[in-house]
């Protein structure tokens, strides 16, 4: 009788007391990340799990609830005057939620247009006489190009660092 063929790749480290461990885990406020460390695999080896264990992604759930329950607790408890820095606890509340469906930062979306929402007019011009005087423009305005040049510097340096990483 022949002997069946080995499915190849490393066994895996699965125990199925990690499921126990993980919701123990996320439930002192942890992330699914911060626990991977804790019993010793990388944390796609966790996400992968996921995929392919039902009761370890069930766990992670449970886990996640836990962790947010933790955080709303400690909310609660500052709120009512306990030592604590209610804004850090808010900032991982908020972020351990989003962490539930797919982990996105905080970010804003913001676009500018000019009068009843057509384009911004532009005028490209190389004469210093008729360069923008920032002193005579409005706070709102200042603080709208503050942005928009901010943003323009973030994408500069993002295509410099892709530009870095195919050459």
């Amino acid at each position: 009788m022949a002997k069946p063929k080995h499915p190849g790749g490393r066994p895996t480290s699965y125990r199925p007391e990690f499921c126990r461990r993980i919701v123990e885990l996320m439930s002192e406020g942890r992330s699914l990340e911060g626990c991977a460390a804790l019993i010793g695999v990388h944390p796609d080896t966790l996400w992968q799990w996921q995929k392919v264990r039902p009761e370890f992604s069930e766990a992670v759930r449970a886990g996640r609830a836990g962790s947010t329950t933790y955080y709303e607790n400690r909310l609660i408890d500052v709120a009512n005057g306990a030592p604590g820095n209610a804004a850090a606890i808010m900032w991982a509340l908020r972020n351990r939620s989003r962490a539930a469906s797919g982990w996105h930062h905080d970010s804003q979306k913001v676009e500018h247009s000019g009068p009843d929402g057509a384009p911004v007019a532009m005028e490209a011009t190389a004469d210093p006489g008729r360069w923008l005087d920032i002193r005579q423009m409005s706070l709102e305005d200042r603080e709208a190009l503050k942005g928009i040049l901010f943003r323009a510097k973030v994408a500069a340096q993002s295509q410099a660092k892709i530009g870095r990483c195919e050459e």
